[in-house]
């Protein structure tokens, strides 16, 4: 059987920003917000390696997780599986890839060590992967045109076999997703904040935020109480036991 190459997408070193740096003001009105929706300025949160938020630059293409020690070498069949969006976790017996293209779909693949084999434990647009307390969850969902919902899967491996078990239906799609100190999930989808317990019970700690429609959030963290969304336009800075109070950070 022909096996066609595929290479991973290589993840550049981007210096980031202390968050500290940036102009604080209130956060945009609607019309200002639609405005936003036109702007080239995408921005990222992450924690560097201090656990301290930094912002920088927005790459769509950038791999989220560690890269892989290999090149991806799919068989004939499976040559339109991978692409696009892509995440990935170091897991004890090999690494656990997701990919997300969109209205076009995405999988969830588990690899082995050398990147030689692969299994396709489940159909989905993957947004992300997290390891709580030895198990494995997966969020997934899709917003598209006038349709928007979400996922939490929970999977294992049994018996050589790949387990996936769903956890709970999201509102609305995921597109970013942290962990609270507590190990609950924290998630900005396409029009809400919400944070979801480990019953797996769902408190919408903003129903409706100011990026809904416009302003595509494309990360999360948190830092104790405060809470950092970077999305198109800028950040939104709010907290945890207060979502009332919002600030919107932006470059000086």
């Amino acid at each position: 059987m022909k096996l066609l190459p595929i290479f991973t997408f290589t993840v550049l070193f981007i210096i980031g920003n202390p968050i500290e740096d940036l102009k604080v003001s209130e956060p945009p009105t609607k019309e200002q917000v639609q405005k936003l929706n036109y702007s080239n300025k995408e921005f990222e949160v992450y924690l560097n390696s201090d656990n301290k938020v930094e912002y920088r630059d927005y790459k769509y293409s950038k791999v989220k997780g560690t890269e892989l020690p290999f090149k991806i070498i799919p068989n004939k069949d499976d040559r339109y599986a991978f692409g696009g969006k892509q995440v990935n976790l170091k897991i004890e017996n090999g690494w656990l890839v997701g990919f997300d293209k969109g209205e076009w779909g995405g999988n969830l693949f588990w690899f082995n060590e050398e990147g030689t084999k692969y299994e396709k434990i489940i159909d989905g647009n993957i947004k992300s992967i997290f390891v709580i307390n030895g198990k494995i969850y997966i969020t997934e969902g899709l917003a598209h045109l006038s349709m928007s919902y979400g996922q939490i899967f929970q999977i294992e491996k049994e018996n050589n076999k790949w387990i996936v078990e769903k956890k709970v239906d999201l509102p609305t799609a995921p597109y970013a997703t942290t962990l609270t100190n507590d190990n609950e999930f924290l998630i900005v989808t396409s029009k809400s904040l919400l944070k979801v317990n480990k019953d797996f019970e769902i408190e919408s700690i903003i129903e409706e935020g100011i990026w809904w429609m416009y302003l595509y959030p494309n990360s999360i963290e948190i830092n104790g109480q405060d809470i950092y969304i970077g999305m198109r336009g800028g950040i939104l800075k709010t907290q945890l036991n207060n979502t009332v109070n919002q600030l919107w950070l932006t470059k000086k």
